[in-house]
């Protein structure tokens, strides 16, 4: 087995995962948002070092599979740095995007006077209308009419009379998308919505994914380079739609943890990831992430099943301010440039990561592995300026201040998405920040338990060396299709040639393909084979028609058809040790701010402890690139993967 390579660029860290099948090594460099090819091919160098490749393409000869996931589509509409988007419509829909009320999307995604209603569709109506957008700098152009998913001949009409009339070098910057074509729902809310998301992020993801490639190609690597898509798979960059790949970092953090889960047979946990601009929270269940049947990505509303993902503005760059007295963390966040006051880049503005420093709970001389230094001396600076002095007192207050809320603004996300149960499930913490999290988190949400990971400050990427090349169709079925067993068939066959053709195109031999159809029936979600005996029994029987509450006679209410074509690709599994229970060997002590005050700390080195050790708060891990804090009234016991498994003492 050759060299595995997942690198998933965050909004202030980089993270990467090479491993060779056994051993792993942790790679983070700073995100360079100016051009994110610096900081992928960075990690890749910094990788190839690691096993001892001075020469990157001599690496790269050696590697069999590239995976990339990432958050810049996501910081593109977060820091609103989409082109103008042109919105053509039906008439009617202008406010509220063919739903009932005003469309979040508009003056988010579009600007009011960039949404134009055709009142009549013929070939002068929508070149005038496009002239008229083009004049007022939009960049993108989508078409979404009312019912195209029943017929979208109208919008292709549309779409044709633009292409023939304006001359290629005009219109090439100047594309036309169609809301028919991103998703295949009978919802013109929902499929207006994606065409909107896909337009705004595409330039700048399909910019900073083709030159990645040409720059890999110049390398001499040959094989593919892997995109992660928001439905847990990876697939190429010419398969790949902008807004598949939204999310695509956090979903792969909830595939490490629901891999987790799985192993150690929890049916339950709370997903928390820290990273340095934002928490992601998500939910495992049954050890698979939570889908909810209607989603929203980036409070946009989506009349389609979804990943369940809360974020919370809680960073380790977040900035700290005070709101009438309370401290407040983010939205703001100081990025990896300049970067919290502790890295001496120039800012003076405090952040979490300056407030965990005072409180001694980060070594400064580990940051990075031990690349970067931080200046305690300046987070210091900067907390009195922002908390300590404001509010007259003394820096140890300060620093819990700023702890407490980051922990009680997670919160706050977790009851919105999980409930406010008195005792929550295991918590699962990672990111770069995760880890020091888990504890305040767990406490005030009322977890007895929590885990923390070995591979956690690389966590997505290790959720991304776990997953295969993924093509997905759905559909939402029309009132002709949804209780007729011969229209069903033919649906179900066109999509399984569909994803087959994908796959095929990806280089995969169909006998090497797995397929499998998914199918909501009477409001009831279900798996089902992909072979024709198995469908057609689940299409046989007859069933409630809730649309119109008359019965089908002729089968049962099929609203969904989801169909996926998965084809193998080489994956990381961390092996498991076996220990025998031991107390460790702590390297020193260090004096650590807690919830009820100051305490010397055993300081225990993260990247030596082996499996069985047990260590009593209060405590702090320290890794190479992942710090954990063990308060009193807690311990933490390794296991055979290096993770720490954290419960309650009293």
């Amino acid at each position: 087995m050759g060299f595995t390579v997942d690198v998933d660029i965050g909004g202030t860290l980089t993270d990467g995962l090479f491993t060779d099948g056994v051993r792993a090594e942790v790679v983070k460099v700073d995100t360079t948002p100016h051009d994110f090819t610096v900081c992928f091919f960075e990690s890749l160098r910094e990788g190839a070092r690691r096993f001892g490749y001075d020469d990157l393409e001599a690496f790269l000869r050696e590697v069999d599979v590239i995976r990339w996931s990432s958050t810049i589509a996501t910081n593109v509409v977060a820091e609103r740095k989409g082109p103008r988007v042109g919105l053509l419509l039906s008439p009617g829909a202008g406010k509220t995007l063919y739903g009932f009320d005003p469309s979040p999307a508009i003056g988010f995604l579009v600007e009011t006077d960039h949404v134009t209603e055709l009142k009549e569709l013929t070939e002068d109506a929508v070149l005038s209308a496009v002239r008229g957008l083009l004049e007022r700098g939009v960049r993108r152009i989508c078409i979404s009419l009312a019912g195209a998913f029943e017929d979208p001949s109208a919008e292709r009409q549309a779409k044709r009379w633009i292409e023939s009339r304006f001359p290629d070098h005009y219109l090439g910057s100047v594309p036309v998308l169609l809301g028919s074509d991103m998703v295949a729902t009978s919802d013109d809310r929902t499929r207006t919505h994606l065409a909107l998301i896909n337009a705004y992020v595409h330039t700048p993801l399909a910019s900073a994914l083709f030159k990645a490639e040409d720059e890999i190609l110049s390398a001499k690597y040959r094989r593919p380079v892997y995109i992660g898509h928001v439905n847990g798979g990876v697939a190429r960059i010419a398969k790949t739609k902008a807004v598949d790949t939204t999310e695509s970092g956090p979903v792969f953090g909830l595939a490490a943890c629901a891999w987790f889960a799985k192993t150690y047979g929890i049916g339950r946990a709370l997903s928390l990831d820290v990273g340095g601009t934002t928490a992601k929270l998500g939910v495992i269940q049954d050890g698979r992430p939570l889908v909810n049947e209607k989603g929203d990505l980036f409070g946009i509303p989506l009349d389609i099943p979804w990943v369940a993902l809360r974020s919370a503005a809680v960073g380790g760059g977040s900035v700290v301010s005070l709101v009438d007295g309370k401290v407040r963390l983010g939205p703001e966040s100081m990025g990896a440039y300049p970067g919290p006051a502790a890295y001496g880049f120039g800012s003076d503005r405090a952040t979490l990561v300056d407030a965990l420093l005072v409180a001694g709970m980060m070594n400064p001389d580990r940051f990075l592995g031990g690349r970067r230094r931080l200046r305690t001396e300046l987070a210091e600076a900067a907390l009195k300026k922002a908390v300590a002095d404001p509010l007259s007192v003394d820096l140890d207050h300060a620093a819990q201040l700023v702890v407490a809320a980051a922990a009680e603004m997670i919160t706050a996300v977790v009851r919105d998405l999980a409930g406010s149960d008195a005792e929550q499930p295991p918590l699962f913490a990672f990111g770069g920040n995760g880890a020091n999290l888990a504890v305040p988190v767990a406490e005030v949400i009322g977890a007895e338990q929590a885990i923390v990971f070995r591979l956690g400050p690389v966590f997505s990427a290790f959720g991304s060396s776990l997953c295969q090349v993924r093509h997905v169709e759905e559909a939402w079925t029309s009132k002709g299709e949804a209780s007729n067993p011969m229209a069903l068939r033919t649906l179900i066959d066109q999509m399984r040639n569909r994803v087959l053709l994908d796959v095929a195109g990806e280089g995969f031999d169909p006998k090497d393909v797995t397929l499998e159809v998914e199918l909501v029936v009477d409001g009831k979600r279900s798996s089902i084979g992909a072979g024709n005996s198995e469908i057609d029994k689940v299409l046989s029987a007859k069933g409630h028609d809730r649309r119109s509450g008359a019965v089908a006679v002729t089968a049962r209410l099929v609203e969904q058809v989801t169909v996926t074509a998965t084809a193998p690709v080489a994956r990381y599994e961390p092996p498991k040790l076996t220990g025998k229970a031991h107390a460790p060997s702590s390297s020193s002590t260090r004096s650590v701010l807690f919830g009820s005050g100051r305490a010397d700390a055993r300081i225990y080195d993260w990247d030596r402890l082996e499996a069985g050790a047990k260590v009593k708060g209060p405590a702090v891990l320290e890794g190479s690139a992942n710090t954990c804090t063990v308060p009193p009234g807690w311990k933490l016991d390794v296991d055979g993967y290096g993770n720490g498994i954290l419960r309650r003492t009293r």
